[in-house]
Protein backbone atom coordinates (compact mmCIF):
# COMPACT_ATOMS: atom_id res chain seq x y z
CA UNK A 1 0.00 0.00 0.00
CA UNK A 2 2.52 2.79 1.08
CA UNK A 3 4.39 1.75 -2.20
CA UNK A 4 1.49 2.33 -4.15
CA UNK A 5 1.19 5.64 -2.32
CA UNK A 6 4.68 6.48 -3.22
CA UNK A 7 4.70 5.58 -6.93
CA UNK A 8 1.54 7.93 -7.15
CA UNK A 9 3.21 10.86 -5.25
CA UNK A 10 6.35 10.50 -7.65
CA UNK A 11 3.77 10.63 -11.05
CA UNK A 12 1.83 13.27 -9.41
CA UNK A 13 5.58 14.96 -8.54
CA UNK A 14 6.94 14.58 -12.05
CA UNK A 15 3.55 16.22 -13.86
CA UNK A 16 3.67 19.10 -11.76
CA UNK A 17 7.17 19.48 -12.84
CA UNK A 18 6.50 19.27 -16.61
CA UNK A 19 4.16 21.52 -15.88
CA UNK A 20 6.31 24.15 -14.14
CA UNK A 21 8.83 23.91 -16.90
CA UNK A 22 6.04 24.28 -20.00
CA UNK A 23 5.11 27.20 -17.88
CA UNK A 24 8.38 28.76 -17.91
CA UNK A 25 8.98 27.94 -21.58
CA UNK A 26 5.76 28.37 -23.45
CA UNK A 27 4.12 30.59 -20.80
CA UNK A 28 6.80 33.62 -21.11
CA UNK A 29 7.02 33.90 -24.88
CA UNK A 30 2.48 33.87 -24.67
CA UNK A 31 2.56 36.11 -22.51
CA UNK A 32 5.10 38.30 -24.57
CA UNK A 33 3.15 38.23 -27.90
CA UNK A 34 -0.16 39.00 -25.80
CA UNK A 35 1.48 41.79 -23.88
CA UNK A 36 3.19 43.19 -26.98
CA UNK A 37 1.25 41.59 -30.30
CA UNK A 38 2.86 39.67 -33.24
CA UNK A 39 5.39 42.44 -33.82
CA UNK A 40 7.53 41.22 -30.71
CA UNK A 41 8.85 38.38 -33.21
CA UNK A 42 9.08 40.20 -36.51
CA UNK A 43 12.38 41.19 -38.28
CA UNK A 44 11.76 44.74 -36.44
CA UNK A 45 12.43 43.23 -33.23
CA UNK A 46 15.61 45.32 -32.40
CA UNK A 47 13.91 48.62 -33.38
CA UNK A 48 10.94 48.08 -31.03
CA UNK A 49 12.80 46.85 -28.57
CA UNK A 50 14.82 50.27 -28.46
CA UNK A 51 11.59 52.37 -28.87
CA UNK A 52 10.26 50.28 -25.46
CA UNK A 53 13.20 50.79 -23.64
CA UNK A 54 12.99 54.42 -25.12
CA UNK A 55 9.46 54.83 -23.43
CA UNK A 56 11.19 53.89 -20.16
CA UNK A 57 14.40 55.01 -19.97
CA UNK A 58 14.09 55.38 -16.01
CA UNK A 59 14.33 51.30 -15.60
CA UNK A 60 15.52 50.50 -19.21
CA UNK A 61 19.32 48.93 -17.63
CA UNK A 62 17.06 46.69 -15.55
CA UNK A 63 14.46 46.18 -18.66
CA UNK A 64 17.97 44.89 -20.77
CA UNK A 65 18.69 42.78 -18.37
CA UNK A 66 15.67 41.26 -17.70
CA UNK A 67 15.36 40.32 -21.47
CA UNK A 68 18.55 39.08 -21.57
CA UNK A 69 17.33 36.40 -18.24
CA UNK A 70 14.42 35.79 -20.82
CA UNK A 71 16.18 34.98 -23.85
CA UNK A 72 18.99 32.55 -22.23
CA UNK A 73 15.51 31.07 -20.17
CA UNK A 74 13.22 30.16 -23.36
CA UNK A 75 16.77 29.42 -25.59
CA UNK A 76 15.10 29.36 -28.82
CA UNK A 77 14.55 33.15 -28.72
CA UNK A 78 17.15 35.44 -30.46
CA UNK A 79 19.55 37.39 -28.21
CA UNK A 80 20.84 39.67 -30.67
CA UNK A 81 17.93 41.92 -30.57
CA UNK A 82 18.28 42.47 -27.32
CA UNK A 83 21.81 42.79 -27.41
CA UNK A 84 21.90 45.61 -30.42
CA UNK A 85 19.58 47.54 -28.47
CA UNK A 86 21.55 47.43 -24.93
CA UNK A 87 24.81 48.86 -27.34
CA UNK A 88 22.15 51.30 -29.02
CA UNK A 89 21.29 52.79 -25.82
CA UNK A 90 24.35 52.21 -23.39
CA UNK A 91 27.05 52.23 -25.78
CA UNK A 92 29.51 48.68 -26.29
CA UNK A 93 31.06 49.30 -22.66
CA UNK A 94 27.84 48.99 -20.27
CA UNK A 95 25.87 47.63 -22.54
CA UNK A 96 28.21 44.34 -22.79
CA UNK A 97 28.08 44.60 -19.22
CA UNK A 98 24.28 44.29 -18.71
CA UNK A 99 24.11 41.62 -21.25
CA UNK A 100 26.57 39.63 -19.45
CA UNK A 101 24.73 40.04 -15.82
CA UNK A 102 21.53 39.25 -17.80
CA UNK A 103 23.21 36.37 -19.50
CA UNK A 104 24.88 34.77 -16.37
CA UNK A 105 21.48 35.08 -13.97
CA UNK A 106 19.96 33.36 -16.79
CA UNK A 107 22.18 30.39 -17.05
CA UNK A 108 21.69 30.12 -13.33
CA UNK A 109 18.24 30.00 -13.49
CA UNK A 110 18.11 27.52 -16.52
CA UNK A 111 20.77 25.43 -15.08
CA UNK A 112 19.19 24.99 -11.91
CA UNK A 113 15.57 24.61 -12.82
CA UNK A 114 16.95 21.74 -15.02
CA UNK A 115 18.49 20.04 -11.75
CA UNK A 116 15.10 20.51 -10.12
CA UNK A 117 12.99 19.20 -12.66
CA UNK A 118 15.80 16.03 -13.82
CA UNK A 119 16.20 14.30 -16.81
CA UNK A 120 12.35 12.86 -17.69
CA UNK A 121 11.05 16.49 -17.94
CA UNK A 122 14.18 17.99 -20.07
CA UNK A 123 13.85 14.79 -22.19
CA UNK A 124 10.23 15.30 -22.74
CA UNK A 125 10.13 19.05 -23.68
CA UNK A 126 13.49 19.13 -25.68
CA UNK A 127 13.69 15.32 -26.60
CA UNK A 128 15.59 12.63 -25.33
CA UNK A 129 18.12 12.11 -28.08
CA UNK A 130 19.20 15.53 -28.01
CA UNK A 131 19.77 16.05 -24.50
CA UNK A 132 21.71 12.91 -24.25
CA UNK A 133 24.31 13.97 -26.89
CA UNK A 134 24.78 17.12 -24.43
CA UNK A 135 25.29 15.22 -21.48
CA UNK A 136 27.56 13.12 -23.05
CA UNK A 137 29.65 15.92 -23.67
CA UNK A 138 29.58 17.52 -20.80
CA UNK A 139 30.10 14.42 -18.99
CA UNK A 140 33.48 13.60 -21.06
CA UNK A 141 36.89 14.59 -19.53
CA UNK A 142 36.76 17.85 -21.55
CA UNK A 143 33.23 18.44 -21.07
CA UNK A 144 34.04 22.58 -19.67
CA UNK A 145 36.19 22.70 -23.37
CA UNK A 146 33.12 21.27 -24.91
CA UNK A 147 30.70 23.79 -23.26
CA UNK A 148 33.20 26.86 -24.21
CA UNK A 149 33.51 25.71 -27.54
CA UNK A 150 29.62 25.00 -28.23
CA UNK A 151 28.90 28.89 -26.91
CA UNK A 152 32.07 30.26 -29.03
CA UNK A 153 31.44 28.69 -32.52
CA UNK A 154 28.60 30.64 -34.31
CA UNK A 155 26.31 28.06 -36.21
CA UNK A 156 26.75 25.19 -33.67
CA UNK A 157 23.49 24.24 -31.63
CA UNK A 158 23.57 25.64 -27.98
CA UNK A 159 20.23 26.43 -26.99
CA UNK A 160 19.85 23.43 -24.54
CA UNK A 161 23.40 23.81 -23.34
CA UNK A 162 22.73 25.04 -20.03
CA UNK A 163 19.37 22.64 -19.40
CA UNK A 164 21.88 19.83 -20.26
CA UNK A 165 24.77 21.43 -17.97
CA UNK A 166 22.36 21.22 -15.32
CA UNK A 167 21.59 17.06 -15.22
CA UNK A 168 24.78 16.26 -15.96
CA UNK A 169 27.88 15.73 -13.87
CA UNK A 170 29.63 18.95 -14.40
CA UNK A 171 29.56 21.43 -11.73
CA UNK A 172 28.11 25.04 -12.25
CA UNK A 173 30.98 27.61 -11.60
CA UNK A 174 33.31 26.03 -13.99
CA UNK A 175 30.16 25.44 -16.21
CA UNK A 176 29.22 29.07 -15.97
CA UNK A 177 32.53 30.57 -16.35
CA UNK A 178 32.80 28.56 -19.68
CA UNK A 179 29.50 29.61 -20.67
CA UNK A 180 29.32 33.05 -20.16
CA UNK A 181 33.36 33.21 -21.91
CA UNK A 182 32.00 31.19 -24.71
CA UNK A 183 29.13 33.35 -25.50
CA UNK A 184 31.07 36.72 -24.58
CA UNK A 185 32.70 37.24 -28.31
CA UNK A 186 28.73 36.60 -30.08
CA UNK A 187 27.65 39.42 -27.81
CA UNK A 188 30.14 41.82 -28.58
CA UNK A 189 29.09 41.60 -32.29
CA UNK A 190 26.11 42.13 -31.92
CA UNK A 191 26.73 45.30 -29.35
CA UNK A 192 29.33 46.90 -32.03
CA UNK A 193 26.19 46.61 -34.60
CA UNK A 194 23.65 48.53 -32.34
CA UNK A 195 26.65 50.52 -31.06
CA UNK A 196 27.71 51.90 -34.82
CA UNK A 197 23.99 51.86 -36.22
CA UNK A 198 23.18 54.57 -33.31
CA UNK A 199 26.27 56.62 -34.01
CA UNK A 200 25.29 56.34 -37.80
CA UNK A 201 28.67 54.76 -38.64
CA UNK A 202 27.54 52.67 -41.87
CA UNK A 203 31.03 52.03 -42.78
CA UNK A 204 31.97 50.60 -39.74
CA UNK A 205 28.49 48.89 -39.92
CA UNK A 206 29.29 47.73 -43.29
CA UNK A 207 32.96 46.27 -42.43
CA UNK A 208 31.67 44.51 -39.07
CA UNK A 209 28.91 42.86 -41.12
CA UNK A 210 31.14 41.51 -44.09
CA UNK A 211 33.00 40.13 -41.28
CA UNK A 212 30.55 38.50 -39.52
CA UNK A 213 29.03 37.19 -42.75
CA UNK A 214 32.26 35.73 -43.88
CA UNK A 215 32.58 34.34 -40.11
CA UNK A 216 29.32 32.62 -40.50
CA UNK A 217 29.93 31.40 -43.97
CA UNK A 218 33.37 29.70 -42.85
CA UNK A 219 31.12 28.17 -39.75
CA UNK A 220 28.02 26.74 -42.26
CA UNK A 221 30.36 25.24 -44.50
CA UNK A 222 32.40 23.74 -41.86
CA UNK A 223 30.08 22.79 -39.69
CA UNK A 224 30.43 19.12 -40.30
CA UNK A 225 33.86 19.27 -39.64
CA UNK A 226 33.53 21.51 -36.40
CA UNK A 227 30.67 19.16 -34.95
CA UNK A 228 32.79 16.18 -35.88
CA UNK A 229 35.65 17.87 -34.14
CA UNK A 230 33.85 18.19 -31.00
CA UNK A 231 33.03 14.65 -31.06
CA UNK A 232 36.22 13.23 -31.44
CA UNK A 233 37.30 15.22 -28.64
CA UNK A 234 34.24 13.32 -26.86
CA UNK A 235 35.47 10.06 -27.79
CA UNK A 236 38.70 10.47 -27.41
CA UNK A 237 37.64 10.98 -23.80
CA UNK A 238 35.59 7.89 -23.54
CA UNK A 239 38.65 6.13 -24.34
CA UNK A 240 40.82 7.14 -21.97
CA UNK A 241 38.27 7.00 -19.18
CA UNK A 242 37.88 3.31 -20.47
CA UNK A 243 41.28 2.69 -20.25
CA UNK A 244 41.84 4.10 -16.93
CA UNK A 245 38.48 1.52 -15.50
CA UNK A 246 39.89 -1.21 -17.63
Amino acid sequence: MNAEVSSDKKKVIAILKLILLIMIIVGIPAFLYLRFGSDIFSKDTAGRVIDYLKQNRHISFLLIIVLQIIQVVVCFLPGQPIQFAASYMFGVGRGLLLSIIGAVIGTVISFYISKALGSDAMHLIFGEEKVKEYQRKLNSGRGLLLAFLIYLIPGIPKDLVSYAAGISEMRFRPFLLAATVGRSPAMLGSLLFGHFYGKQNYRALVILSVIVALVLLVCFIKRKDLIEFLDRLEMKDAELEEKKNG
